[in-house]
């Protein structure tokens, strides 16, 4: 499969659900220096770019009078979040770990060499990350405040990206990170159309090729670099974000359209777009319209009744998405792409990273059509503040390998919870 490595990187690791896998994870040069030695991190609104970067634009629990974080400015009418308890593994990967796909055939190579790997096959994509110090993870506890919260706002954080900040930011493409895996140093090897590596700011690494053999030796690399140690060495700070978790979030496309002016592509997650988002004329019979409307985003939820939310998912598909702009896959963009097509009184769509986990059960990457198709089994909508996300179903209704089909969905299964 063609593409940047990032994409097979992404594939490949997405699996294994740690969140989402960064191909890039050390900080942007161009950050104040507070922000780099923190790395991405809880609260940091932005977007996952096309090569596996994840681009920061604000942190929500920052005021925006701190310009040592928020250093590209606000949007119009922000006011921070109070910060609630985090929860924090400091060796949720122990040193040293790798990570490695399904698909990796590797095998370690010989004694003396610390790290490399003879491929036995690249016929099919791979992937593999390794932590040579280990890796911590955090996550927010209270991630249903950070939904509301960005439903509440998610059109002014798009208008303040794409239009303060440029950014061009696909319709989907938008995200707050509620967790993250971090470390000292990195590598990473990816196998697919063409062979791939990369080594984080911890280790300097060289690679030799010989045929399928990829070796890869680390050293240490110290920050004035040079060879030698400095006489008062400081720990380097785990500031190099391998995976975050979070929530993607997608706005309703005539909403996204007004705020762009020239108008942006919107995100699209998949190369062979045509064969998984079918064309069908009967598409509206299931969700009563499509993804076009201009109500306010704060509206009152629509009472639930008549016909069912989530009808006909052998049918829907989503014309946005159509579109020669291809982003390093993520199941999010299927589902809010699904979300907002069959709920219409809806203005946006919101879906955690966890979400998708459990309509992905295997070792490999479910593809579209099985996630889209799985979700009435494990999840309803749920409306809250003009937005819809996914609540998740009672264990008992949730049967194991039993897909409820969606077009059988009881006419009351949109939800609405109690604001406050």
């Amino acid at each position: 499969m063609a593409g940047h490595p990032s994409h097979v990187y992404a594939r490949q690791l997405l699996p294994m659900r740690y969140g989402y896998p960064l191909y890039y994870p050390e900080p942007l040069d161009n950050l104040p220096v507070e922000l780099r030695e923190r790395g991405t991190g809880i609260g940091d609104v932005g977007i996952i770019m096309r090569d596996g970067l994840f681009q920061f634009a604000f942190n929500i629990f920052t005021p925006g009078t701190d310009t040592a974080i928020n250093c590209f400015g606000v949007p119009d009418g922000f006011h921070k979040m109070v910060l609630g308890h985090i929860s924090r593994l400091p060796n949720k990967h122990g040193k040293p770990s790798e990570l490695a796909s399904a698909n990796d055939r590797s095998n370690p190579s010989a004694a003396g060499v610390p790290i490399g790997y003879h491929v036995v096959s690249s016929t099919s994509e791979s992937a593999r990350l390794t932590m040579p110090d280990g890796a911590m993870g955090e996550d927010y506890t209270s991630i249903h405040e950070i939904r509301t919260y960005s439903i509440e706002h998610a059109l002014s954080w798009y208008e303040f990206i794409n239009g303060e900040l440029g950014c061009e930011a696909p319709n989907g493409s938008l995200y707050v990170v509620t967790g993250c895996d971090k470390s000292t140093a990195w590598g990473i090897a990816t196998v697919g159309e063409e062979s791939s590596v990369q080594s984080g700011p911890g280790y300097s690494c060289s690679w030799s090729t010989q045929g399928g053999e990829i070796v890869r030796k680390s050293t240490p690399w110290y920050p004035d670099g040079g060879a030698e140690p400095p006489e008062d060495p400081t720990e380097p700070p785990q500031n190099q974000c391998l995976f975050i978790r979070g929530f993607k979030i997608r706005v309703r496309g005539g909403l996204f359209d007004a705020l762009m002016d020239p108008p942006v592509v919107p995100v699209t997650d998949h190369a062979n777009v045509d064969s998984l988002l079918r064309q069908n004329e009967n598409w509206s019979r299931g969700s009563g319209g499509g993804e076009s409307g201009s109500s306010s985003l704060g509206a009152s939820s629509q009472s639930g009744g008549g016909t069912s939310q989530w009808e006909g998912a052998d049918d829907w598909t989503d014309n946005d998405d159509l579109d020669p702009f291809v982003a390093p896959y993520h199941p999010l963009d299927s589902i809010n792409a699904y979300l907002l097509k069959t709920t219409p009184q809806a203005q946006v769509a919101i879906s955690h990273e966890s979400d998708w986990w459990v309509l992905s059960p295997g070792a490999t990457l479910a593809n579209e059509d099985e996630i889209v198709g799985r979700l009435a089994t494990h999840f309803t909508p749920s409306i809250l503040g003009g937005g819809v996300f996914l609540a998740k179903r009672e264990p008992v209704l949730a049967q194991k390998d039993e897909a409820i089909p969606l077009a059988q969905w009881p006419s009351d299964s949109l939800e609405h919870p109690q604001q406050g």
